[in-house]
C-alpha cells in the first residue's frame, strides 16, 4: 500500500513541476515578431531589434516533508506538508520592436558619370507669364533643366501647398499639405496613377512625416496652435492620430521655426529637427540674459523613442533644422535655414553631443549676436550655402539607380526666390569638406522648391509648393 501511496505522490508532484514550468516559461520569440515589410532596394535596409525589459514573476516552490506517527498498531504513516515559498525570477518581456539600419551598397548601379552642371531655365514667355500654369506639362517639360543623362518627368499634383513628402512600405507618396490657404492641414497620398486622397488629418501646420521601419505607422510634426506649442502624432494605417509629443518649443514666425523634419535613424529612433523660437536669441519672450534663457530643446535635433515619446537632444545650436536625412552608413545630416537678414544657410553633417554655433553667429553677418563663450566648442559646416537661399528638404541617394558616384550624395532644395535658389542643389559629402567646395545645380525652373526625397525604383523626387506639383528625375545614362 505505502509503495503505490508513494508512486501516486511522485505522479502529483511531476505533474505540478510539468505545469508550473509551461506557465511560467519565457515567450517565445514568435509571440513578438513584428511582420516584415520587405524595403525597396533602393532604400537603407533596416532589421528587426527587440526591446526587453526585465519583469519579477512569482515561481512558487513547493517542498514535501515526511513526518513519522506513531500509531496503536505501531505503523508509520505518511503526511505531506505543502510549504511553499515565492522566489523573484527576471523574466524579459518583449516590447513593441526598433528596427535597425543594416548598411546598403551600390551593388549593381550604372557605371560612374562626369556631373554637369543643370543648364538655368528660361525666366520669360510661359503660359502664365514668369512660370507655365499649373496643368501646362508640356510647359513645364521644356521649362525644368536637370544635368546630361538624366530627364525630368512629371508625377501628379498635390491638392494643397506640400511641405514635405516621404515613401510609405505601400509604394505610395505621402505629404503634409497645407489646404484652403490656411495653415491648416493634414497628411495626403498620391497613387501610382497620380490622384490624391486625404490621408488624416487635421493639423496645425503640418511639417514633417517619417514612416517607421518595418511598420506601416507613420509620425507626423505640426504645432499645437498657429503660434505656440508643437509636437509630434504617430498616424495609424487606418488614418487614426495619436499624440506622442505634445511639449516641444514653437514658434518664431507663423511659418518658420517649429518642429520641423523627421526620420529614422540607423538605432530605430525618430530624428526630428526643432527650430529657434527667435532669429538670434532677441525676441520679446527673453529676459536680458538672451541666449542664456534659451529653451534646452530649441534649435536643435531631437533623438525620440517612438514608443514612449521620450527625448533627448541628438545635437544643439542648429538655429532652424528645417530637415534631416540618413546616409547609408548611418551618419545624419541636416539642412539649416538661416538669419532673416540672409546668413546662416547651411548643411551640417550631423554628430551626437555636437554644437553648431548658433545664436554664436558674428561669423554670419550677424553683428547683435552674441560672443561664443570659451567653453563652448563649436564643429564647421559642412557646406555654405547662398544668404537667402532658405534650405528645406534634404535627400541622399543610397540606391543603386543613379550612376555610382553619386551613392550617398546629397540633394538640397533651395526655396527662395534669389540667385543661386529656386532649384535643386548637388553635395558630395567627402569632397564638401574642402574650403573650396562649391555645390553644383540639379535641378532648376522650380518656383518654390519644398521638399525631396528617392521613390522606391531609387530615383529623386521634388515637390513644389505653389502648384503642388511633384516631379520625378530618371537617369536616362550617359
Amino acid at each position: 500500500m505505502f509503495s503505490k501511496f508513494f508512486a501516486c505522490l511522485r505522479l502529483c508532484v511531476f505533474a505540478l513541476s510539468f505545469w508550473l514550468m509551461a506557465a511560467c516559461a519565457p515567450a517565445t520569440e514568435s509571440t513578438f515578431r513584428a511582420t516584415p515589410i520587405v524595403q525597396a532596394s533602393s532604400a537603407p535596409i533596416y532589421t528587426e531589434t527587440p526591446t526587453l525589459v526585465p519583469t519579477a514573476t512569482l515561481t512558487p516552490s513547493p517542498t514535501l516533508t515526511i513526518t513519522p506517527t506513531p500509531t496503536a498498531t505501531a505503523t508509520l504513516t505518511a503526511t505531506i506538508t505543502p510549504s511553499p515559498t515565492l522566489t523573484l525570477t527576471n523574466t524579459p518581456v518583449p516590447t513593441q520592436s526598433l528596427w535597425t539600419l543594416t548598411p546598403a551598397a551600390p551593388f549593381g548601379a550604372p557605371a560612374a558619370i562626369p556631373l554637369a552642371e543643370a543648364a538655368l531655365a528660361n525666366i520669360t514667355g510661359w503660359s502664365c507669364d514668369d512660370f507655365p500654369c499649373a496643368d501646362d506639362f508640356a510647359g513645364w517639360s521644356r521649362r525644368l533643366q536637370v544635368p546630361t543623362g538624366f530627364q525630368v518627368e512629371a508625377v501628379g499634383r498635390f491638392p494643397g501647398q506640400p511641405l514635405q513628402i516621404t515613401y510609405g512600405p505601400d509604394g505610395r507618396l505621402y505629404a503634409t499639405v497645407l489646404e484652403n490657404g490656411t495653415r491648416n492641414g493634414a497628411v495626403y497620398v498620391m497613387n501610382a496613377d497620380g490622384s490624391t486622397e486625404r490621408h488624416a488629418g487635421d493639423f496645425v501646420s503640418p511639417y514633417g512625416l517619417a514612416f517607421q521601419p518595418g511598420t506601416d505607422v507613420l509620425y507626423v510634426s505640426a504645432r499645437l496652435t498657429l503660434d505656440a506649442g508643437g509636437g509630434v502624432w504617430r498616424v495609424d494605417p487606418d488614418g487614426a492620430v495619436t499624440p506622442v509629443i505634445t511639449d516641444l518649443p514653437c514658434c518664431y514666425q507663423m511659418i518658420d521655426n517649429q518642429p520641423n523634419g523627421l526620420t529614422f535613424g540607423a538605432d530605430g529612433y525618430l530624428y526630428l529637427g526643432v527650430g529657434a523660437l527667435s532669429d538670434h536669441a532677441e525676441n520679446r519672450t527673453r529676459s536680458a540674459e538672451g541666449v542664456i534663457n534659451m529653451q534646452p530643446f530649441e534649435a536643435a535635433v531631437l533623438r525620440i523613442q517612438p514608443h514612449t515619446g521620450e527625448y533627448s537632444v541628438y545635437a544643439q545650436g542648429i538655429r532652424n533644422p528645417v530637415d534631416v536625412a540618413l546616409a547609408s552608413d548611418g551618419t545624419l545630416y541636416a539642412a539649416d535655414s538661416g538669419l532673416i537678414t540672409g546668413g546662416g544657410n547651411r548643411v551640417l553633417r550631423l554628430a551626437a553631443d555636437a554644437h553648431f554655433g548658433f545664436p554664436y553667429w558674428l561669423d554670419y553677418g550677424c553683428t547683435e549676436c552674441w560672443i561664443k563663450p570659451a567653453i563652448i566648442v563649436t564643429q564647421p559646416d559642412l557646406v555654405r550655402l547662398p544668404n537667402m537661399s532658405l534650405p528645406r528638404g534634404v535627400a541622399i541617394n543610397t540606391g543603386n539607380t543613379y550612376p555610382v558616384n553619386l551613392f550617398d550624395h546629397l540633394f538640397v532644395a533651395l526655396w527662395n526666390g534669389v540667385e543661386g535658389g529656386q532649384r535643386v542643389v548637388h553635395i558630395d559629402p567627402r569632397a564638401a569638406e574642402s574650403p573650396e567646395y562649391v555645390t553644383s545645380t540639379f535641378v532648376t525652373g522650380l518656383i518654390r522648391p519644398s521638399d525631396v526625397t528617392f521613390d522606391p525604383a531609387g530615383n529623386l523626387i521634388v515637390v513644389d509648393y505653389v502648384y503642388g506639383s511633384v516631379w520625378r528625375v530618371v537617369y536616362t545614362g550617359p
